[in-house]
Parts: structure tokens; C-alpha cells; sequence
């Protein structure tokens, strides 16, 4: 079994409806709003009661119960200023070995390495499962996920890779 993490913006009927079928995903809401509303969030850790929520680049915000953690997105350099998170998990996102090594100066458990799959939407060239597999030999202090074009996620499982993460898998109809 995969452990997926899904990557929410906003709570909308579509968000809702996936977040209800898929039981058991981690949620990583990233809010596009600069004006953060932690009622959304709260709906989402209610929704989603039992699994892990993460808040996307707010370090600085107050205690939410249910947040299991931070997520420090590839261009977040910033170093955690809130005690809050240093007791609760941190995980980030990456594209190159340079901000691998700015994740794991962050003391990133986790690290989304991005894009593995060529994705639709994008023209960033993926990184392919190979050179993932030899990124995460390379780094082993911190556990590597892949996220960006994973259209199915039950192949990575013939790689020994047990995490993916994404958005748009999430939100197709099945």
C-alpha cells in the first residue's frame, strides 16, 4: 500500500469529494491566498480526522490542533521561526541537488523530489525513475517521494518506493 500525499490550494466540492474518497492520503494545503484563513484549514483536518496535515510556508503561524507539521516548498529558504514546528514534522519539496541539500539544512525528513514523470501541464524536464532511485541512494538521511506526473502510482511500488505525491491524480475522476 502507498502512503499519497495530496497537494490542496483551496477547499472546493472537488477538493471535498476527493479528500472523501481517498481515505487514507496526507494533505499538504498550500493556500494561494496571501491573506492566510486557517478555517480552511481546520476543515481540512476535519475532513481528513485520520491522517497527516501539513501547512505549506507558514512558519510563523499559531498552534492548530490536528496540523501534523510544516512544508517548506522548493523556493522557501526561510529557517523556521515558530517553536511550534520544531516539535512537529518537516518536509519539503526539491528539484535540484542544490536545494536538496537547503531541505535537509532544514532538517526535512521528507523530501518531494520533482518532476519524476513528464507532466502534462509543465515543460520543466522530469527527472525519469532511474535518476530518482540514484538521488535517493545518494541521500540517505531523509526519505525521497516522488511527485509530478504520477498518473499510476501502484508501478512505483516495483521500485521499492512507498510514498508518491500529487495533485492532479487526486482530482481525475474515477
Amino acid at each position: 500500500m502507498l502512503n499519497p500525499y495530496y497537494i490542496v490550494s483551496e477547499l472546493n466540492s472537488k477538493t471535498k469529494i476527493s479528500l472523501k474518497r481517498n481515505s487514507n492520503i496526507n494533505v499538504i494545503f498550500r493556500s494561494t491566498l496571501k491573506d492566510y484563513n486557517s478555517d480552511i484549514l481546520k476543515k481540512i483536518i476535519k475532513i481528513n480526522i485520520y491522517n497527516k496535515v501539513f501547512i505549506a510556508n507558514k512558519n510563523n503561524i499559531c498552534p492548530i490542533n490536528g496540523l501534523s507539521g510544516l512544508y517548506l516548498s522548493a523556493f522557501n529558504k526561510k529557517i523556521l521561526t515558530s517553536s511550534y514546528f520544531q516539535k512537529k514534522s518537516i518536509i519539503g519539496s526539491a528539484h535540484s541537488f542544490k536545494e536538496i541539500r537547503e531541505k535537509i539544512k532544514s532538517k526535512c525528513s521528507t523530501i518531494f523530489l520533482s518532476p519524476i514523470f513528464k507532466n502534462k501541464n509543465k515543460k520543466k524536464q522530469s527527472i525519469g525513475i532511474i535518476k530518482f532511485l540514484l538521488i535517493r541512494q545518494h541521500f540517505k538521511t531523509v526519505t525521497f517521494v516522488p511527485l509530478g506526473g504520477i498518473w499510476k502510482p501502484r508501478k512505483l511500488h516495483n521500485y521499492g518506493i512507498k510514498s508518491f505525491a500529487g495533485i492532479s491524480h487526486f482530482e481525475k475522476a474515477k
